[in-house]
């Protein structure tokens, strides 16, 4: 969401003034916005469709005539104009400039490429200043969800911190939309995206999601609350409650439910391949086995 309070830069000599966005906040577009310039940190981003021409060729190209893929201009003082382009297959976008690691004398770019889907994927572009230019990556890994509409730093260490839905929930358990992601925390270190989620320093993002997920999965009025019981252990093993919390989910889960994953590690068998070739036949057996591959559990 474009932020609520923007500040106006200075009017220049002739043309409009340029809109300044705080350091760490989103600014979203769209590609029917055309062309839409600002400056954050001292920074100057313009973004605006791609040429039809460059590939591939979107499905805006084709019946809109307008890209929906994006071209980013970033200006930054004393280094080169950097240009990127966005996902081809995104809806719409959210650009913030951000101090991604600490100490940065410089702030990074983080693109937010939204496809949408009823997992709601999402891909982070980022953009981090070495002294001399700019150099990509994405947050590594199945991520869903949105990033909130202010950066912040968690830790305390500087640089921002990004926390979203961890993916590899998606589908696992039945109902997509009746499985809520367990929080994922990454953040920078030596330049490098990873997740910190086990850091101590991350604990209040998993206890404030604790709650809202223990009360999803002993919900009894909830038929499909094994995808939040899958969750509500999941985000309990990142504070080291993972017992309690199991012991908890033995009692409340849906034992009639359907909703078991089905991730397999034996072969099928041969000549059989209609048959229920599901590895697991309750959901406490198949949660085990998810969460460990997963690496929630050992």
């Amino acid at each position: 969401m474009v932020a609520a309070s923007l500040l106006l830069a200075p009017p220049a000599a002739s043309g409009p003034p340029v809109e300044a966005i705080a350091e760490g906040t989103f600014r979203f577009w769209k590609p029917s916005d055309g062309v839409a310039t600002w400056t954050s940190a001292g920074v100057r981003i313009r973004i605006e469709p791609a040429p039809c021409r460059t590939p591939p060729q979107t499905e805006g190209c084709s019946f809109d005539h307008v890209n929906n893929q994006p071209l980013v201009t970033i200006t930054a003082p004393g280094l080169p104009d950097y240009r990127a382009l966005g996902d081809s297959q995104s809806s719409f976008y959210r650009i913030a400039v951000a101090r991604l690691q600490p100490g940065d004398s410089r702030p990074g770019i983080v693109l937010e490429n939204q496809s949408g889907g009823s997992g709601g994927d999402v891909r982070e572009q980022i953009l981090l200043s070495d002294g001399s230019g700019y150099r990509e990556q994405l947050l590594p890994g199945h991520l869903q969800g949105e990033l909130p509409a202010r950066l912040s730093d968690l830790s305390g260490d500087g640089a921002v911190d990004f926390v979203l839905g961890d993916g590899s929930f998606d589908g696992a358990f039945g109902c997509n939309a009746c499985t809520p992601r367990p929080p994922r925390v990454l953040s920078f270190r030596n330049g490098v995206a990873v997740d910190v989620s086990r850091e101590r320093a991350y604990a209040d993002v998993f206890r404030r999601a604790l709650p809202g997920l223990r009360d999803r999965c002993f919900d009894r009025h909830q038929r499909y609350r094994n995808g939040s019981c899958a969750a509500y252990v999941a985000t309990a093993a990142r504070l080291g409650l993972v017992s309690p919390a199991w012991n908890a989910m033995l009692r409340h889960y849906n034992r009639e439910g359907i909703d078991i994953w089905r991730g397999c590690v034996a072969a099928p068998p041969r000549g059989n391949a209609g048959a229920d070739q599901r590895c697991y036949r309750t959901f406490p057996q198949s949660l085990a086995a998810f969460l460990r591959k997963t690496e929630y559990m050992r």
